[in-house]
């Protein structure tokens, strides 16, 4: 009792206290501003922290079930089964099957949006890594140097009462809030949203760069994520019935496995386009089923092409007019506007290309895809504070028009 009341005297003293108090306030004030209507729900908070889980009851199992992973603040606190269409309480402790034979489809972060494109050399020798300024231009775009700023800034506005009146005045409208919570999953058709999104999450997967120095198995996994992009538009609007005749052929050519992987995936597209239907296990399944398929055996044709030669032709001409032919050994590659993202530990980037569709667009990445907002662009340095440090974004925004203010003034 006397150690704390010698502390009470030292903090008032030193006037402590009023400062943490007045950053309270601050925190207080500026957390009602950005706070949005008490009937607004959190449903962005909530798709952009989701995680997927994909596992096999027993090893024998041919087909995964799917389970969607629902957190605040990096706690789950709702798991929401595909198959049964209904939410559960989450694992507690080590489960063994799901830690076995599960696999996770951790949360994208959005990092910021590169609105423009290059071309990126590949040197001629092998396992040659990509220059500095190239590995840069794709991962970073000036976006590292907020890194120590956005460090400083979590440990202030933690340990200051910034953080403490900022969550007390955003209480009310907060996922972390059970009430919240129960609200949200309450909403008629919420089932629906949070499947189709988990969907986008596995169908985004594939197209994940992660970080890849070596440019020869960048250049490959690219021509991969090429052939995967490009036959998810098709499947989107497929009006020539493409799809429908390639897999008559693959199946009378003996390639049974590419067939039923082409059809599964591709009436799994038509299922997710429907805001009307439900999706299952086997709409996620198809994803993993096609993207194992083209990443590990490469383009279906190299086991399936006709043998006649203008068939041949007629096949390959085909494929290129849809985007769709094998990867050529190209030493310059188009890479073009992107979302970086970080996976976990890992940045990376997600090419524009499915993300601009609406179908494959998750709804807390459509923002970003807006050219208008403040906070995008190639060196907008706003990125992490949008994403990481919402509390401090008023102020930014603040500082921003006062400074434009005075710059016009002057």
């Amino acid at each position: 009792m006397s150690f704390g009341g010698r502390l009470g005297k030292i903090v008032l003293k030193s006037q402590l206290l009023t400062l943490w108090l007045a950053l309270g306030a601050l925190g207080a004030l500026v957390g009602s501003q950005a706070r949005p209507e008490p009937s607004s729900l959190p449903f962005e908070e909530l798709f952009e922290n989701m995680s997927v889980l994909s596992y096999r009851e027993a090893p024998s199992d041919t087909t995964a079930r799917f389970v969607v992973e629902l957190a605040a603040r990096g706690r789950v606190f709702r798991q929401y089964d595909v198959d049964e269409r209904r939410f559960v309480a989450p694992v507690r402790g080590h489960d063994y099957r799901r830690s076995i034979s599960g696999t996770r489809y951790p949360p994208l972060k959005v990092r910021g949006h590169v609105d423009r494109g290059f071309w990126l050399e590949i040197p001629n020798a092998s396992g040659r890594s990509l220059l500095p300024d190239q590995f840069d231009e794709l991962y970073r775009a000036s976006l590292d140097y907020v890194k120590p700023v956005s460090a400083i800034a979590v440990v202030v506005g933690t340990l200051s009462g910034y953080s403490v009146g900022y969550r007390m005045a955003t209480w009310s409208t907060s996922l972390s809030n059970p009430a919240v919570q129960a609200k949200v999953l309450s909403t008629p058709g919420i089932g629906r949203l949070i499947e189709r999104e988990a969907w986008r999450r596995v169908l985004l997967e594939p197209v994940v760069m992660g970080h890849e120095t070596d440019a020869v198995r960048f250049a490959s996994v690219r021509g991969t994520q090429r052939i995967y992009t490009n036959f998810f538009r098709l499947a989107v609007d497929d009006t020539n019935a493409f799809i429908p005749h390639e897999v008559a052929r693959l199946d009378s050519a003996g390639s049974v496995r590419e067939s039923h992987a082409m059809a599964a995936f591709a009436l799994a597209v038509g299922r997710a386009a429907q805001d009307s239907s439900d999706l299952s296990s086997a709409d996620f399944s198809a994803i993993e089923e096609w993207a194992s398929l083209l990443d590990r055996y490469g383009h279906w044709a190299h086991a399936a092409t006709p043998k006649v030669i203008d068939e041949r032709r007629q096949f390959f001409g085909t494929l290129a007019w849809y985007g769709l032919a094998p990867a050529a050994d190209d030493r310059r590659i188009w890479v073009g506007p992107r979302l970086l993202v970080r996976v976990g530990d890992t940045e990376g980037f997600v090419a524009d290309d499915i993300p601009s569709s609406h179908l494959g667009c998750p709804i807390a990445w459509r923002d970003w895809l807006q050219d208008d907002q403040l906070h995008l662009g190639a060196n907008a340095w706003t990125a992490q504070w949008m994403g990481e440090l919402r509390q401090f974004a008023p102020i930014v925004k603040l500082g921003r028009e006062v400074a434009r203010y005075w710059t016009g003034a002057g």
